[in-house]
């Protein structure tokens, strides 16, 4: 049986990125990120999502401030460096 998984769309000396783009996000998502966001004060919106009865938790966040998290931007949203410079083709 062959493998079915397809290369990454990014990958660089942190991270293996697989993007996912969509024409229309679901509306569970982004109330979820709007929650996140109204409430946040001075915190960092974040969304974690799982499933019933599964361990495995995801994180969902802007972008812009998953640069920030990881030092990419400063507090301005400023680019520090190119994040994602080594991206496959």
């Amino acid at each position: 049986m062959a493998d079915k998984r397809s290369h990454l769309d990014v990958i660089n000396d942190k991270f293996a990125v697989e993007c996912k783009y969509r024409r229309k996000l679901s509306r569970f998502l982004k109330d979820a990120i709007m929650q996140a966001e109204e409430g946040r004060g001075d915190k960092m919106p974040i969304v974690a999502l799982g499933e019933k009865y599964s361990a495995d938790i995801f994180i969902m966040l802007k972008i812009e401030n998953f640069l920030k998290l990881i030092g990419e931007q400063d507090e301005h949203g400023t680019r520090v460096e190119e994040t994602f410079s080594d991206t496959q083709d």
